[in-house]
């Protein structure tokens, strides 16, 4: 049996920070200046998830004083131990997700769902990114940060259903998302999306994620998006 420190879960959480610390000069202006975060590239234990639900990125408010995260940079098998022990006190955020799991026969309490976002960063919300030039930036960062929620889906080797929803900024749906970007990464997203096709409603539907060791079924649901 492999040491904590030789699995391939903490490889692939050293490699998530240090990536993300390299890479943070260059999106700094999306960070609340405030706030300290650290990279979370899953919430939950990602080996014996069955349900995997996907959003888009971390809350900063994750990272407020009542939370506990420390202040300074952690040591990525203490990271890594965080990932999987966070639901025993988890952000408010998550009870929708919990309670829509519960309908899929999951709970992340007992490791059978695990929550994974398309970048591990926990910057502004996206709807204080006003600016064109701050969206555009936001999105360049999830595109190329997109391999680490791929890298961590692959990790996940009992699951056989992800639920996804929300949007990227106003121009993508999640799911279009990754029909645009995961191809880069070997992945594709299968299944026909036709956001048009009800306006003003609430959009749903069934897709197929290709590129791991085997496809996976998607569910996609979303509110109507802003105009």
């Amino acid at each position: 049996m492999p040491s904590p420190e030789n699995s391939a879960f903490a490889r692939h959480v050293y490699a998530v920070q240090r990536y993300v610390s390299l890479t943070a000069p260059r999106y700094v202006t999306l960070f609340n200046p405030g706030v300290v975060t650290h990279p979370i590239c899953c919430f939950g234990d990602p080996s014996d998830a069955k349900v995997i639900t996907v959003g888009l990125n971390p809350s900063d408010g994750e990272f407020a004083p009542g939370r506990e995260w420390p202040t300074s940079s952690m040591e990525h098998l203490l990271l890594a131990k965080r990932y999987r022990t966070y639901f025993t006190t988890p952000h408010r955020w998550f009870a929708p997700w919990s309670e829509g799991s519960k309908h899929v026969g999951a709970s992340y309490e007992d490791g059978s769902a695990v929550h994974i976002d398309l970048s591990p960063r926990a910057t502004r919300s996206v709807s204080d990114l006003k600016k064109w030039w701050e969206q555009e930036l936001f999105l360049e960062m999830v595109e190329r940060d997109l391999w680490v929620c791929l890298g961590t889906l692959k990790l996940c080797k009992k699951a056989n259903l992800v639920m996804m929803a929300g949007s990227v900024t106003g121009r993508y749906y999640i799911n279009e998302f990754l029909q645009r970007f995961a191809p880069d990464y070997g992945y594709s997203l299968d299944g026909v999306f036709n956001r048009l096709k009800h306006p003003g409603r609430a959009k749903v539907a069934w897709h197929e994620l290709s590129g791991g060791d085997r496809p996976l079924k998607v569910f996609f649901a979303a509110v109507p998006r802003p105009t």
